[in-house]
């Protein structure tokens, strides 16, 4: 019996039981009283707050999940790639097996190192180091996170470049109540540590949040797998008055890591735990700080300033050739700084109710990018032998207004206008080159609530992704007169969400993402030449059989294909067709505390790490099927007064498994064995 079959088989015997239970003639109130113990994510109270939206869940006519504090909690998350894990059609590749650079990929896109989909900070900061390498090589300390949005279909025309598939918003925690302090300390598998401690409040006019997060461990790799990183994040917000607020918030960021690398077939079948790379070396140092001013200038308007800026050094070192007998050095700085000017409106309009969001963006950065080779692998020293200067400059504009025709329908149209101009200065061979390009998407979403326990939702947009900084100043390509369009695409998108009953909720999308300019490689030259074609069913459903338990199935079956060139019907890379995350939650009280356990798998189809969708492996493990995997995961946790204590079994049955290929690196990227965390925390006041 294969993976899937297993994974399907446990999820109908999940919803079996849960619908046999859910038939019990419960009180409605005790119904409630059930659900709401456990999960906070009802769709009656959710506020999405990304980029000047704050609208309930139930009223947005675009997919939306959640991931929220108490989950992160009580399933003993240890990272955002693992938290996205519950998202429906949400592929996650953990780099390095670590959670330090995890790749994140949305309804079938490509999730190395988060390139097709967008990171914010509370709505509107991004948190990538360049407009063209949307992701790469920082994510937030899940310490630091409240709850993590993700939101699909119309997103386009508000967040723009990277957000065809959807947009991950991470909403950071903020100060709260009196004067508080709380810590926590968790140790496990492979001398892991995860410690964090923070101090915050609000005395009505100030408030405050500060989180010190240290992350370190030997890895599971049996060498070169060590790391350690210390995050600092704050956040300090004031009301000026009734109408006016200001916050401003900071990242310092340090990371020191082991790189391990990948493996041929042959190393891996002997021991998928080693390392060939006996002198990787991969150090960072990331500062950032935003500055948000919102006014309220009456009751129906109100404008909003977001000024960011971040700075990020990452120098790795790595044998090449893997010969040990050189290093290089590939070493980046990168500046990125904006600035958002948004305007806000809610007042009628020819006799409809409407709420209109206004907004312009400017992004700025600059990426400046060294080699060193050296002769001796110990030493970080060498001769430059490639030294660009790569300036970005975006300029964008995007209205949407969302107007009701009546209480139960609604229609939003929006429009969004791009501009980008890239540059590179190369300092060996004195020569200087540019390209630019824009692009207008739209969107149009509607919102049908019949009755207020069920709505329909549609959205048609058009979207679109920047060209990757490598691939649009090639010099096979610009040399050539080409200059890369970006990959657009227009996308469709119906779904529901519903309460059939108290002890239910039931999310469902369908979607089809039709890309017009899909980017590829062809004799090393770039161009968007080929056409490819998304389409999926997204699943998300509680349900709350009995008191303190709660069922729960996320999931998505979809395909990604090309549709016209040389590789036409093969999957796309990173694709795979089915993602099904199944799990149960019991609370129960005991004594004076509260008792949590959470059991859940997640299964990762098949998929191709290439255009051709080569079956069998190399022998240098470089290309190649990637089978599917299952991770059986448990989490317990007991909370009472001010402590709490936890212990996490993740992969318990000890898959041994693979995420991706790549042939830079060495072959295939083993995923971790089973791994026992035990941790323990504090809250003064509780």
């Amino acid at each position: 019996m294969n993976n899937f079959s297993i994974t399907g088989i446990l999820t109908m015997s999940l919803l079996a039981a849960a619908l046999n239970a859910g038939a019990q003639d419960q009180p409605k109130e005790k119904q409630k009283e059930n659900r709401d113990s456990l999960w906070s994510i009802s769709l009656e109270n959710v506020t999405v707050t990304s980029n000047g939206l704050n609208s309930k869940i139930k009223n947005l006519s675009s997919t939306v999940n959640i991931v929220n504090s108490k989950q992160i909690k009580d399933l003993g998350i240890q990272s955002v790639g693992d938290a996205i894990r519950l998202i429906p059609g949400a592929n996650y590749q953990d780099e390095d097996g670590r959670g330090l650079k995890p790749g994140i990929g949305l309804r079938g896109l490509d999730p190395s190192r988060n390139g097709y989909v967008l990171v914010l900070v509370d709505g509107k900061i991004p948190l990538g180091q360049s407009y063209g390498q949307l992701g790469a090589y920082y994510m937030l300390p899940i310490a630091s996170i409240e709850r993590i949005e993700v939101i699909k279909g119309a997103s386009p025309v508000l967040y723009g470049a990277g957000s065809i598939g959807g947009v991950i918003n991470l909403i950071t925690k903020k100060g709260y109540g009196q004067p508080n302090v709380e810590g926590s300390v968790e140790v496990g598998s492979f001398k892991y540590l995860n410690a964090s401690a923070a101090a915050f409040g609000d005395n009505g006019k100030l408030n405050y949040y500060v989180n010190y997060n240290r992350r370190q461990g030997d890895g599971f790799r049996t060498s070169r797998s060590a790391f350690g990183t210390n995050d600092v994040t704050f956040r300090v917000g004031t009301k000026l008055d009734n109408k006016d607020e200001f916050t401003f918030s900071g990242n310092i960021y340090t990371e020191n890591a082991e790189t391990p690398g990948g493996l041929s077939e042959q190393q891996y079948k002997d021991n998928y735990r080693q390392s060939v790379n006996p002198y990787d070396q991969f150090y960072a140092n990331r500062y950032s700080a935003s500055a948000v001013y919102k006014k309220n200038i009456d009751s129906l308007n109100t404008i909003s300033l977001s000024v960011f800026a971040n700075y990020f050094k990452r120098n790795w070192w790595y044998d090449t050739n893997r010969d040990q007998k050189s290093i290089l050095g590939d070493l980046r700085d990168i500046f990125t700084g904006g600035t958002v000017l948004e305007y806000n409106r809610n007042n009628n309009l020819f006799n409809l109710k409407n709420s209109l969001i206004a907004g312009f963006k400017y992004l700025g950065d600059q990426t400046n990018s060294t080699k060193v080779l050296g002769s001796d692998p110990l030493q970080h020293v060498g001769k430059t032998t490639y030294s660009v200067t790569i300036p970005t400059n975006v300029l964008e504009g995007y209205i949407q207004d969302e107007i009701h025709f009546s209480d139960k329908l609604s229609f939003t149209p929006g429009l969004r206008y791009t501009s980008i101009n890239y540059g590179q200065n190369d300092y060996l061979t004195a020569q200087k080159s540019a390209t630019k390009t824009d692009v207008l998407v739209y969107s149009f979403g509607l919102l049908y609530k019949p009755v207020e326990r069920f709505r329909i939702y549609s959205t048609v947009s058009k979207g679109y992704n920047p060209p990757v900084l490598y691939a649009a100043l090639d010099p096979g390509t610009v040399a050539n007169g080409n200059s890369l369009g970006a990959e657009t695409s227009t996308n469709y998108e119906v779904g529901i969400r519903t309460t059939p009953a108290t002890w239910m909720d039931i999310s469902m999308s369908a979607y089809v993402l039709d890309f017009d300019h899909k980017l590829i490689e062809e004799g090393g030259k770039f161009s968007n030449a080929d056409k490819a074609l998304h389409r999926g069913l997204e699943l998300e459903m509680n349900i709350f059989p009995a008191k303190g338990l709660r069922l729960y199935v996320t999931g998505a079956l979809q395909k990604a294909t090309f549709n016209s060139g040389p590789y036409k019907n093969n999957l796309l890379p990173y694709a795979p067709q089915q993602l099904v995350t199944v799990g149960a939650q019991y609370e129960r009280n005991i004594k004076s505390g509260i008792l949590g356990i959470n059991v859940y798998n997640t299964f990762t189809g098949k998929q191709y790490n290439d255009a051709l969708n080569t079956e069998q492996p190399s022998e240098n493990g470089d290309n190649g099927a990637i089978p599917a995997y299952n991770l059986l995961n448990l989490s317990v946790n007991y909370k009472w007064s001010h402590w709490g204590i936890s212990a996490t079994v993740n992969n318990m049955l000890n898959e041994k498994y693979f995420t991706h290929r790549y042939d830079f690196w060495g072959g295939k990227f083993p995923g971790a064995p089973t791994t026992i965390n035990i941790g323990l925390n504090y809250r003064l006041h509780p």
